[in-house]
C-alpha cells in the first residue's frame, strides 16, 4: 500500500504505566457499534458526509474474549487513498522511540480485497515502523519515511490471526510475525512515537484487530511534570493561556488541524488568539526550551 494520510486523531494518555493492552472488551468500556469516541478512539471523516460508519465494535470475530475492532469496508463509497478507511489513536504524551513495544493480532477477512496497514507514526504524519497486509496474503514491512518496505517471508490466509510484534529501539527496529523475527530495519525516524492507526483502502472485505499490548519505557521526572500542562479555557471562543508546571518553560507553541497542517504558531503561552480558526477540534503542541514536547487537545467553539 502506498503512503496512508493520517485521518481524525484522538488523544490517549501512556503517561502513567509502562505497559497497556486494548482487547476492546465490555469490561474495558467498549460497546458495539462504532468505535468513534469510544475511550477516545476517532474514525475517518469524509468531507460529505461526516465521520464513516463501518468503523466498528464488533463481535464478529475475535482473538481473544469476544469483541475485536473491526476495519470495515465502506460500501457507499468507492476505493481511494484520501481519505483512507480506518482509525486513529494519538497518544497524548508522545512515546520514547528509543525502547518501544507493540504487539497485536489481525485478521483479514478475504483475499483479492484491500490492503490492511497498521502504522505507528511520529509528528508531521511521518511513519515510526508499520505493518500492511496486502490484498494478495503478502506481509509488508514499512523501512524508511517514504513507506518504502520489505516483504516478510511468512504469508497469511484469509479468517486467519496474525500476531505481530513491533520494537523500536535508536538503533533499530525488529519486525515478527507469529514469534518470527521476519526483518530487521535502522530506525529511519528517530522521533517520538505520536499514535497509530489502522487503515484501508476500501478495495473490499474487512480486517479485524485485538490484543493490543504497549510496553515502554518510564517517562522521565521532566516528561511527568511535562505530562501536567494545562490548557483553559477548553473549549474556547477567541484566547487560550497554557498553565505550565514549576520549573517548565515553554519556548514555543504550535496548533494542528486534523490532517497535521500547521495553523498556527506562538511563542506565548498567555492569551493566544485563537478567533481565526474554524471551530472543531485542533492539536497544539507545546516545546520546551529542553528539547521536550506535549501534544494536547483543543476544541474552538
Amino acid at each position: 500500500m502506498k503512503k496512508f494520510y493520517t485521518p481524525l486523531l484522538a488523544l490517549f494518555s501512556v503517561a502513567t504505566f509502562a505497559q497497556q493492552t486494548i482487547s476492546f472488551e465490555e469490561s474495558e468500556g467498549y460497546s458495539l457499534g462504532t468505535i468513534h469516541q469510544q475511550n477516545g478512539w476517532e474514525v475517518t471523516e469524509a468531507a460529505s458526509s461526516g465521520f464513516v460508519t463501518n468503523q466498528t465494535i464488533s463481535e464478529e470475530q475475535a482473538s481473544e474474549g469476544t469483541f475485536s475492532f473491526k476495519n470495515g469496508y465502506e460500501p457507499t463509497f468507492d476505493w481511494q487513498f484520501y481519505p483512507i478507511f480506518g482509525t486513529t489513536k494519538l497518544f497524548e504524551t508522545p512515546a520514547d522511540f528509543s525502547n518501544f513495544t507493540i504487539s497485536y493480532d489481525v485478521l483479514v477477512s478475504a483475499l483479492n480485497g484491500s490492503d490492511f496497514e497498521f502504522t505507528l507514526f511520529a509528528d508531521n504524519d511521518m511513519p515510526v515502523a508499520g505493518v500492511g497486509m496486502d490484498f494478495v496474503g503478502e506481509i509488508y514491512l514499512i523501512t524508511d519515511e517514504d513507506y518504502g518496505h520489505v516483504y516478510a517471508e511468512t504469508t497469511y490466509e484469509a479468517n486467519e490471526w496474525v500476531n505481530v510484534r513491533i520494537e523500536v529501539t535508536t538503533e533499530e527496529i525488529k519486525y515478527y510475525i507469529n514469534n518470527v523475527l521476519e526483518a530487521t530495519t535502522p530506525t529511519f525516524t528517530q522521533s517520538e512515537i505520536i499514535g497509530f492507526n489502522m487503515l484501508h483502502n476500501n478495495f473490499e472485505f474487512d480486517a479485524y484487530y485485538d490484543n493490543f499490548v504497549i510496553t515502554t519505557n518510564a517517562l522521565s521526572t521532566s516528561d511527568r511534570q511535562l505530562s501536567n500542562l494545562a490548557i483553559y479555557p477548553n473549549p474556547a471562543n477567541n484566547v487560550i493561556s497554557i498553565s505550565t508546571p514549576e520549573n517548565t518553560e515553554i519556548s514555543d507553541v504550535a496548533i494542528f488541524d486534523l490532517l497535521s497542517k500547521k495553523v498556527l504558531s506562538s511563542t506565548q503561552t498567555q492569551n493566544i488568539n485563537i478567533s481565526d480558526l474554524a471551530p472543531g477540534t485542533y492539536l497544539l503542541k507545546a516545546s520546551t526550551i529542553n528539547g521536550s514536547s506535549i501534544t494536547k487537545k483543543i476544541v474552538k467553539k
